[in-house]
């Protein structure tokens, strides 16, 4: 009696990583050929160093200079950006665009606009805004709660509060702090418990922000590269981080 076809084993993990490999291909391609449609339309390319990456700041930002207006963003892998810029002046897209790609290292972006150097320059100098600190970044002070009455703390979030390491007590309805709590001590790399008490008390110790790494020209060609004064914490954040690129590529 010949087997049943509903018997067969059919092995897929071949072609799924075919299909996987080839879908990330086609992502890589896409940005490269975004990127330079966008080189062809923009006066001025920018490489941009992001600290403390959020969504929502993110988007205040793109507001502020929207595609309407010819600007635009790209966040991707570092080499994909480079390869689309190009790394030597044989395999550059446009005059000079080799020189901007070695500093795509680390949190980088770049930034594509019709708008004036100086207008972007300006903005981004005197871009800050505060944010909460997340799991894995390094901090720079020390929190310390107070003990007693924890104000602005509903009844029902004290055993939350024991769970996460405070003495805590409910006195008449209210939690008190039986003695006092370090969240966290300067350069401490937080972790979850930490970060999400800093939430809960309020105490926003991140700060987003974007700096300007260097400015090309597409008129006259020049590449203009500006020194980033960075506290030691923000330095290994990047060496971090380019060490998790590096990882990923190879």
């Amino acid at each position: 009696m010949p087997k049943s076809k509903r018997a067969q084993r059919i092995t897929i993990s071949k072609s799924s990583k075919k299909l996987k490999a080839n879908r990330g291909l086609e992502l890589k391609q896409d940005l490269v050929k975004k990127i330079r449609t966008r080189l062809d339309e923009c006066s001025h390319l920018f490489v941009v160093r992001l600290y403390n990456e959020r969504t929502d700041k993110l988007q205040t930002v793109r507001a502020h200079f929207p595609r309407s207006e010819s600007s635009y963003f790209f966040f991707g892998k570092n080499r994909v950006m480079q390869l689309a810029l190009g790394r030597t002046p044989a395999t550059e897209y446009l005059p000079s665009l080799a020189k901007v790609s070695p500093y795509l290292i680390g949190k980088m972006g770049l930034m594509l606009t019709n708008r004036s150097p100086q207008e972007v320059l300006e903005y981004f100098n005197k871009l800050e805004m505060e944010d909460y600190a997340r799991a894995g970044n390094r901090v720079k002070e020390t929190v310390i709660i107070e003990e007693g009455a924890l104000d602005g703390f509903q009844h029902t979030m004290e055993p939350l509060l024991r769970s996460l390491g405070l003495a805590t007590t409910l006195q008449k309805g209210i939690i008190h702090l039986l003695k006092p709590f370090t969240i966290c001590s300067k350069g401490d790399t937080l972790t979850p418990e930490q970060a999400k008490l800093l939430k809960l008390f309020q105490r926003p110790l991140a700060q987003f922000k974007i700096k300007v790494k260097a400015h090309w020209n597409k008129k006259t060609e020049n590449v203009q590269v500006f020194d980033i004064q960075e506290s030691e914490e923000e330095e290994e954040d990047n060496d971090e981080e380019q060490q998790m690129d590096d990882n990923e590529d190879n």
